[in-house]
């Protein structure tokens, strides 16, 4: 995978593209986009921001409220909130330097940048995030895709009356069933919010260290990444088998909570006769979320995942961006590959059980992670091969 700087190509507006031609031979410093280094900067200060804020005030952070992975590895419990935050406002300080290094400096960067890159963002994945980072992307997918869908199907239907209004009338039945049905969809709202309030630092904190371990592990990818080889070429020839088998990690789960519909509950179904609606519904919608992760999976080989569907407005039609699908996907894999880790790590550490041998095949992220990450390099490349051949 490279960058370039320029271009003014419709598709990828700004120059900010993810690849080049596999013969390019641009020199490291702009490996990375412009746009990725700003937002790599960007992050950086709040990291070290928000760092040195929670070490000089602890109690104000999140390293009081629930230990991340790194604090317990250190098993220090009194010294664990400061060393935290000093070792956040460390990566944030350095990855700032190295942000601006790379946007103002006139010697080759690309060394420090790929390596300090990808230091910093597995530090951060694997340190802070870990697996909580997958339970807020789930809670906080399940939060917002019901509204995005709704949104999505009275838009269709304005632009597209004849197919639109049937579509709108499906969704409209559905949502009158969560809402009014045996498992109110009220009750997850009602629990998440109440999360939110009791975790809000938490849960700030948190996306801030996703954001922040996608963004500077792609820039470290890509101020590494030269030809991209006989590997590269394989994973481009491959991505569509790739793509699928990474979208399939999400059946699973599916799965397991739509058997709690049925007389034959599975993973956790028990909960239900004790939790009643409430831990029904929640089961349900972090299934719909986990569902709609794999469909945004597929997009990475499927029509809409390369230009916005016609009735969308103002931008329907156009050739969606490269960096608009491959930066959040990347995030999405590292957040993935991080907390399939520590599940593993975890598992293996207490003995793997034939329950958590189990766990692991339902929650399969250490998987799904890497498989992303290949498939949204083979997107990046597709895209790039299709736009040079369009001249």
């Amino acid at each position: 995978m490279r960058a370039m700087s320029g271009g003014d190509d419709a598709g990828d507006p700004g120059g900010m593209d993810i690849i080049s031609s596999p013969r390019s031979s641009a020199a490291p410093t702009r490996s990375a986009p412009r746009g990725l280094l700003w937002a790599g900067a960007g992050l950086g200060i709040a990291m070290l921001a928000a760092g040195l804020v929670w070490l000089v005030a602890p109690e104000l952070g999140p390293f009081t409220r629930r230990a991340v992975v790194l604090q317990v590895l250190l098993g220090e419990p009194g010294a664990g909130p400061l060393i935290a935050a000093a070792t956040q406002a460390a990566l944030g300080a350095v990855t700032t330097a190295l942000a601006v290094a790379a946007l103002f400096s006139r010697q080759r960067a690309g060394t420090a940048l790929a390596a300090g890159g990808l230091a910093c963002g597995t530090a951060t994945a694997l340190g802070f995030v870990g697996f909580n980072g997958i339970v807020l992307a789930g809670y906080l997918l399940a939060m917002t895709a019901p509204i995005a869908i709704a949104a999505a199907a009275v838009v269709f239907a304005l632009r597209r009356p004849r197919t639109g209004w049937i579509v709108l009338v499906i969704v409209a039945v559905l949502g009158a069933v969560a809402i009014a049905g045996p498992a109110p969809v009220g009750l997850f709202y009602a629990r998440a919010l109440e999360g939110v309030a009791e975790l809000g630092v938490m849960m700030a904190a948190a996306l801030l260290w996703i954001a922040f371990a996608g963004v500077w592990l792609l820039c470290g990818i890509l101020a590494v990444a030269g030809d991209v080889g006989r590997f590269g070429r394989f994973v481009r020839r491959r991505r569509v088998a790739i793509t699928i088998v990474a979208a399939c990690c999400a059946v699973p789960y599916v799965i397991a909570r739509a058997s709690w519909l049925t007389p034959w509950p599975l993973f956790g179904g028990e909960a239900v006769a004790d939790g009643g609606p409430a831990v029904l519904i929640t089961g349900l919608m972090l299934a719909s979320a986990m569902l709609v992760g794999g469909i945004l999976t597929l997009g990475l080989i499927l029509p809409w995942g390369a230009r916005f569907p016609r009735w969308v407005p103002r931008v329907g039609g156009r050739p969606i961006p490269i960096a608009l699908a491959v930066v959040p996907a990347s995030i999405v894999a590292a957040l993935f590959t991080a907390g399939g880790a520590e599940s593993l790590v975890t598992t293996m550490a207490h003995g793997a059980s034939v329950g958590d041998l189990l766990l692991s095949l339902v929650l399969p992220f250490w998987l799904w992670g890497p498989l992303l990450a290949l498939a949204t390099w083979g997107y990046a490349q597709h895209r790039a091969a299709e736009r040079a051949a369009a001249g």
